[in-house]
């Protein structure tokens, strides 16, 4: 018997099949990111059905809505340009009204019309056009009281007067056409790089479905025509770009007029549009080289996310940004800017044909349509496996004998990652820059003082530089995947790679905020001192920064899917994040300088738990807690201390009154300092670790060990041990009594020292229950604290002076700033007695001196 053989598929039925597949493929990739966005967050996946696909074309919707409207609003401020440079001011019909008033009022009276109009007026009028354009209220207040008195209310205009829109397009002058047709080419730039769908993920394959042609009996130009259109299949934004040509239209048509439009226009120009983009992504699949076509692949899709939030965010933009341009644009202004104009039908004498702009749309779409469709084929026809053979697989070689960044291979070794993954510029820079960007004008009203004084500038330049490394840490990791083993090959261990990325990403923060801080000094040069120093704040900052986010590194599975981040660590990282540019901001330095202490602190309290995960990062079910305590233990139990001393105090006050504010504050310090300790030494006995481990520094082998009064090891001599305490304690405290001696002779210290005075007096019992609390409970609960948990474990993580002058500024920021010098020194002495000794209880007497001769 002879089986029947079975028919190949007629050519639009592949077409219907192959359009479907890539619906499937859309909506199924969709699926795929919220699932893995719901498993970062650790929220179980909603399924929204056919409910979260309509809302999905309402948004594409109301997105081509929004484009329209931001070309009409982009040509409108055109033409107020063009208004304002003949010498004309665009204000609203209420401040003309008023100035017309007061022009007829004051005829044949001795003073001007700009007096006769009211101060609140001309106010209200300065804040309105520099809200909406951009400008100080003072500047364009002393600009419209100038032109009143000069020349009258003849050289104000009102809006509608001035910016009629797109109906009168064809007289408006070159600004208004050159802005209205970048704005139509930015919704065209839009379009085309949708593609399939919006995605940032730059190392997704991307498999043709021209592979059909290898496996399937289907003709091959049904193969290559669903391709082209598959983004119409795909991508909802397609479907709704007719939308944005009826809107558009309708500013100038009527409204059935809009609609043919819409039709005969939109369908075209949405379905050229697809093709387009198809073309060039089938261009850099074919065509460039694996180490390039990343790059190329994520610079579309940047094209494509930047232009879509300019379309929700031109409103804004783009009336301020033609201010701020000024003359700028008169050199392209005068190039020809015939695109919009031909787009909408206009003619020369100002008049608007739908038939002259339905063929100059098919005439765009058919050229665009064609060319697209013969540069698919010609790019297959020039071979499937692309145009790499002979690209290049190392580093460019220059004729010195290589590229060289420097001796130390771990930074070579990122910044050649720069040079052979082309597309790390965009994944590291391009999209963390445009996501930052996009946060700070969401926050614009934060930044509205920026231009006003040295310190809003510079305080939005470091949230900027800090934004951007919190977005560019997780998204440098995630973007090498799978390839991050290759590391554990090096004869250098992974802790030293990820300490090099964290440099890298500093370096390259430093250049962002240096750009900022420059332009601060432009502005404020009599401030220049000061903003170099929050640079050197900066530099110290972004690095500790850049740390911190580089221990959120997650092996990436083999299936693709990046683990997501603990939201214990996650919240670790961000301790201290905002802190530094919070005191630029509001010029308290000392709360700058506690940022940067304490983001240093917890980036180190951050490696500690890191470097024990380390081993077991491809392992994470095996891995094993760093030895207690650690640095994060030592910076919980002193934040339980603070808080909770502040939190018992309060709760004493509202007992028992303010008058007993001092005893309240003495007794909560106490009953806190208890707790903690108790409860530290239990959660401590726990983990093996016991009192007499905290207070005795770990004794150091035989053949190291040095004569008692250099060690303090030696049996039997403790008393000496604690006659040197008191000794330094006594130095210490003269020094700091000296010290806030000095101070009273500088004329901002001393009104502070003298307003502490006057508060110290009017509160009863303050001397007796602070000398309590500072001599009986502070010097105990702070050295076990500070010393035995804090400074022993960075001197495990940093070892050295850095561990002794870390963990003494550490201590002094939890002081009063004026107190920050005597305070750090007695903390740096007491670290240095605590491991000479090997005794915490020196360190105790000291600090007990120390506070009864200040007291004192």
């Amino acid at each position: 018997m002879v089986s029947k053989r079975p028919s190949p598929l007629s050519f639009w039925w592949t077409v219907r099949l192959l359009l479907g597949a890539a619906r499937k493929r859309a909506v199924g990739r969709r699926k795929r990111q919220q699932e893995l966005l719901n498993a970062r967050a650790k929220k179980n996946a909603t399924n929204w059905g056919g409910a979260g696909f309509a809302l999905t074309v309402l948004f594409m919707a109301i997105l081509n809505g929004f484009a329209a409207f931001v070309l009409q609003i982009a040509v409108q401020s055109g033409e107020r340009a063009e208004v304002e440079r003949r010498g004309k001011i665009v204000v609203s019909q209420n401040f003309l009204n008023a100035a017309q008033f007061a022009e007829r009022s004051v005829a044949g009276l001795p003073f001007t019309p700009d007096q006769a109009v009211g101060a609140q007026t001309y106010s209200a009028e300065a804040s309105r056009i520099a809200e909406r354009y951009g400008g100080t209220p003072a500047t364009i207040e002393q600009k419209l009281r100038v032109v009143l008195r000069t020349h009258g209310a003849r050289d104000f205009m009102t809006r509608a007067e001035a910016a009629q829109g797109l109906s009168a397009l064809a007289r408006g002058g070159p600004i208004p056409a050159m802005l209205g047709s970048v704005m139509l080419l930015m919704w065209g730039v839009m379009l085309v790089f949708q593609g399939e769908g919006l995605e940032l993920d730059l190392q997704r394959r991307r498999h043709p479905m021209w592979e059909w042609v290898f496996s399937h009996p289907v003709p091959p130009g049904a193969v290559f025509l669903a391709e082209m259109l598959s983004p119409l299949a795909a991508n909802p934004i397609y479907w709704s770009a007719p939308l944005f040509v009826g809107i558009v239209y309708g500013f100038v048509y009527d409204l059935s007029t809009a609609l043919v439009a819409a039709l005969l226009i939109g369908i075209p120009l949405a379905v050229a549009a697809a093709c387009l983009g198809k073309a060039l992504e089938i261009a850099v699949v074919l065509r460039f080289a694996p180490r390039s076509r990343g790059a190329v692949i994520g610079f579309m899709s940047w094209m494509g996310y930047a232009t879509m939030m300019l379309s929700f965010l031109g409103v804004y933009i783009i009336p301020r940004a033609l201010t701020a341009a000024g003359h700028l644009l008169d050199v392209p202004a005068f190039l020809p800017w015939p695109w919009l104009l031909l787009f909408l039908g206009g003619r020369t004498d100002g008049t608007f044909s739908l038939t002259s702009g339905v063929l100059a749309c098919w005439a765009a779409a058919s050229v665009t349509i064609a060319g697209a469709v013969w540069f698919s084929v010609w790019g297959a026809q020039q071979g499937l496996s692309g145009n790499f053979g002979s690209a290049d697989s190392g580093p460019a070689v220059s004729s010195k004998g290589g590229v060289r960044f420097g001796r130390e291979p771990l930074y070579r070794k990122e910044f050649l990652w720069f040079i052979r993954d082309r597309s790390a510029i965009v994944q590291t820079i391009l999209i963390p820059l445009t996501i930052a960007s996009v946060q700070v004008l969401n926050m614009r009203r934060l930044f509205s003082n920026a231009d006003g004084a040295w310190n809003y500038l510079c305080g939005a330049g470091i949230l900027f530089g800090t934004y951007f490394l919190w977005i560019l840490g997780p998204k440098s990791l995630s973007s090498e995947g799978t390839a991050l083993w290759i590391a554990l090959t090096w004869p250098r261990g992974l802790e030293s790679l990820l300490k090099a990325k964290a440099w890298l990403w500093s370096m390259i923060s430093n250049g962002v905020v240096a750009l900022v801080l420059g332009y601060a000094i432009v502005l404020f040069p009599a401030n220049t001192w000061q903003i170099l120093l929050v640079g050197i704040g900066w530099f110290f900052f972004g690095r500790s920064m850049a740390e911190k986010t580089v221990t959120l590194v997650t092996v990436t599975a083999s299936s693709g899917e990046v683990p997501p981040i603990p939201q214990g660590r996650r919240w670790a990282a961000q301790l201290g994040m905002l802190t530094f540019a919070i005191g630029i901001l509001t010029q308290q330095w000392h709360i700058a300088v506690m940022g940067i202490v304490y983001s240093y602190v917890t980036a180190a309290a951050m490696w500690e738990n890191f470097r024990a995960r380390l081993p077991y990062l491809y392992d994470p079910w095996s891995e094993t807690l760093p030895l207690a305590p650690t640095l994060m233990h030592a910076m919980v139990a002193i934040s339980i201390l603070v808080e909770g001393g502040a939190v018992v105090s309060g709760i004493f006050l509202g007992l028992a009154g303010r008058e007993y504010l001092a005893i309240a504050r003495a007794m909560s310090y106490g009953i806190c300092s208890v707790v903690v300790a108790i409860g530290m030494g239990h959660f401590l006995e726990n983990r093996h670790v016991s009192n007499r481990d905290v207070w005795r520094w770990p004794e150091p082998a035989e053949e190291t060990r040095q004569p008692w009064w250099r060690d303090g090891y030696g049996k039997g001599k403790l008393l000496p041990l604690l006659l040197l305490g008191a000794a330094g304690g006594l130095v210490l405290g003269l020094f700091a009594v000296a010290y806030l001696a000095e101070l009273s002779h500088i004329p901002v210290t001393a009104e502070i020292l003298r307003k502490s005075r006057e508060q110290i007096a009017s509160i009863p019992y303050f001397r007796a229950s602070y000398f309590v609390m500072a001599v009986g409970f502070a010097p105990f609960a702070e050295e076990y604290l500070f010393r035995g948990l804090l400074y022993r474990s960075l001197d495990r993580e940093w070892g050295g002076w850095r561990a002794v002058v870390g963990s003494a500024a550490f201590f002094a920021v939890y002081h009063p700033p004026l107190s920050w010098l005597p305070v750090a020194l007695l903390g740096a002495a007491n670290a240095v007695l605590f491991k000479k000794t090997g005794r915490l209880a020196p360190a105790v007497v000291l600090h007990m001196v120390y506070n009864a001769v200040v007291l004192s």
